[in-house]
């Protein structure tokens, strides 16, 4: 294989693929992008892995990380038949990287646990033996990091598909093809937009569109700190650009623990606790880098 160092990073989203190559996690934070609409399997890959090969032929490439939609069974390394995206269904990374550049370690993983992975090492979570990282955008996606490993069981963690509880006069369907009112088809970006009618970001900081949007993300992140006990929880995504979000997730979260765990972070030091990306929005592209360099690492020992 390659030991040059240089890594190709990709981001694999359901709406679009966010491309770099670098050197260094800052190189791929900083750098040039790539970016491909996702349509189907086939158009798509052809159009990143023509790009990939086209660096790789200026500087060989060590490595190719994947973060990606999913849900991934890692069983196959391959986008599960769960996927709500049809066309996805059992298709392999794997398969198309190593088809076009042989030499290249893989590393794949979801989107959000290689986000959760770029934070932990060079972002809001570094230090900590547990971390949680979740996303709300399109849809919602969490991930649990423990002592720098993204956590891997039967399948991975789906945060986004738990149970809350419905708030009083909501009686919005939710959105969620699986679950319909899970918390991602209660609270995620597309629940957002259709239960008002229209694009959230389109709404004032004071739309009751938060109000109850903040509901939810609360009950989600105490359900994730009773369950996990993570020492940070890192909240990225669209969504939470929305000003003021962040701060009555906190006061909502920090109410409805009651001081059971009797921790400053959850109480005088909320805003510690429950905090934004430490690397804004290229946590997802950044974690990518690091999937790659971890398996160009892997593959040398």
């Amino acid at each position: 294989m390659n030991h040059e160092g240089h890594v190709g990073a990709i981001e694999a989203g359901g709406t679009k693929m966010v491309c770099a190559v670098g050197a260094s996690w800052q190189e791929i934070r900083d750098g040039e992008k790539f970016v491909v609409p996702t349509t189907s399997p086939e158009e798509t890959m052809a159009l990143v892995m023509d790009w990939f090969v086209e660096r790789d032929a200026e500087t060989p490439l060590a490595a190719i990380g994947v973060a990606s939609f999913g849900p991934i069974d890692f069983a196959t390394d391959s986008i599960a038949m769960s996927t709500p995206k049809d066309a996805w269904r059992g298709v392999s990374w794997r398969r198309h990287v190593s088809r076009r550049l042989r030499d290249a370690a893989i590393g794949l993983d979801t989107d959000t646990n290689a986000a959760g992975l770029a934070e932990w090492r060079w972002g809001a979570a570094q230090d900590r033996q547990v971390a949680a990282y979740v996303t709300v955008g399109t849809g919602i996606g969490g991930a649990l990091i423990i002592n720098g490993a993204p956590v891997h069981g039967l399948l991975h963690p789906e945060m986004g598909h738990m149970v809350v509880p419905r708030q009083r006069g909501d009686e919005f369907a939710g959105t969620c093809p699986a679950h319909g009112d899970c918390l991602e088809g209660l609270a995620c970006g597309l629940a957002v937009t259709r239960r008002w009618g229209h694009s959230g970001p389109q709404f004032p900081p004071d739309h009751a569109a938060w109000e109850l949007e903040s509901d939810y993300l609360a009950l989600a992140l105490v359900n994730i700190i009773t369950i996990a006990s993570p020492e940070v929880i890192i909240m990225g995504g669209g969504i939470m650009a929305v000003e003021g979000l962040l701060d009555r997730v906190r006061t909502k979260v920090r109410d409805r623990m009651a001081g059971y765990v009797a921790k400053e972070e959850l109480a005088s030091r909320i805003g510690e606790y429950i905090v934004a990306p430490g690397l804004g929005s290229s946590s997802g592209v950044v974690g990518a880098y690091a999937l790659g360099s971890r398996a160009a690492l892997d593959e040398r020992k």
